[in-house]
């Protein structure tokens, strides 16, 4: 884990994956929903895959361009606003194993979008409707 990477990608809107593990970047198509989860705190946005290749950065890093679906913390503002893994258990009824970069079960095309609505409100300051 590297907090940089995390701040890395929202500064550079991009999808990426780093070391032994930077294969599954290629597991990603155009039009699919990312989100972004930083360690200790939750989602914290949420992204569109774009058209194009998957591309390197050197020899430990793949990514893919994105464009974000929800407001995005900045480095120097911090992350204040956030979905919990309880919050995203409680929207979407599904438990996830959070240690992993792609995280399973897969949501489908319209539960990736209802969560996004739910994050949407979340970091936009408005609280959850459940």
């Amino acid at each position: 884990y590297d907090e940089e990477c995390v701040w890395e990608m929202i500064e550079k809107s991009r999808v990426a994956a780093y070391g032994d593990v930077k294969y599954v970047v290629e597991y990603l198509n155009p039009g699919d929903i990312v989100f972004f989860c930083h360690k200790w705190e939750g989602l914290i946005a949420a992204a569109e895959v774009l058209r194009g290749p998957v591309k390197r950065s050197g020899d430990d890093e793949q990514y893919r361009d994105v464009k974000f679906l929800t407001p995005v913390p900045t480095r120097n503002s911090g992350i204040k606003l956030r979905m919990t893994a309880a919050q995203v258990v409680a929207t979407t009824g599904k438990t996830f194993f959070w240690a992993r970069t792609i995280k399973v079960p897969y949501l489908n095309r319209e539960e990736a979008q209802s969560l996004v609505a739910e994050l949407k409100k979340l970091l936009s300051g408005r609280s959850l409707e459940k």
